[in-house]
């Protein structure tokens, strides 16, 4: 095998023995699991929650955020393709590629915000 995978198999060993050595040592030396009905309660600052706790909640700050990382993985990945192709002397082609992944992401976008009723932006 290759230097660079023999080393990557070794650290995932590593990583998966340390995972289940420490649950083994958390269920050995741990502290024994007890049981109360305060458990299966809301935790409401030490008051007894009263009523629903479902509201209608906007769901518009969601969609900007994620419109807002949709559009900035996009800026990033466009400028990891400029620095790739900054010094190539291939034309056009980079160029067209470039702006069919925009498109397709913007498409993306538009159509992941459709069934939204109101937009934020």
């Amino acid at each position: 095998m290759e230097a660079g995978v023999t080393t990557f198999l070794v650290f995932a060993l590593i990583a998966a023995i340390f995972g289940a050595g420490s649950l083994f040592a958390n269920r050995m030396l741990g502290a024994k699991r007890r049981q109360s009905y305060l458990q299966l309660t809301t935790y409401e600052c030490g008051e007894e929650a009263e009523g629903e706790a479902q509201i209608d909640f906007p769901t518009q700050h969601y969609t900007f955020a994620i419109v807002f990382v949709a559009v900035d993985v996009l800026g990033f990945v466009l400028a990891l393709w400029g620095l790739t192709f900054r010094g190539a002397n291939s034309g056009w082609y980079p160029v067209f590629i470039a702006v069919g992944f925009t498109g397709l992401a913007i498409a993306g976008i538009y159509y992941a915000l459709s069934g939204e009723k109101r937009w934020v932006i």
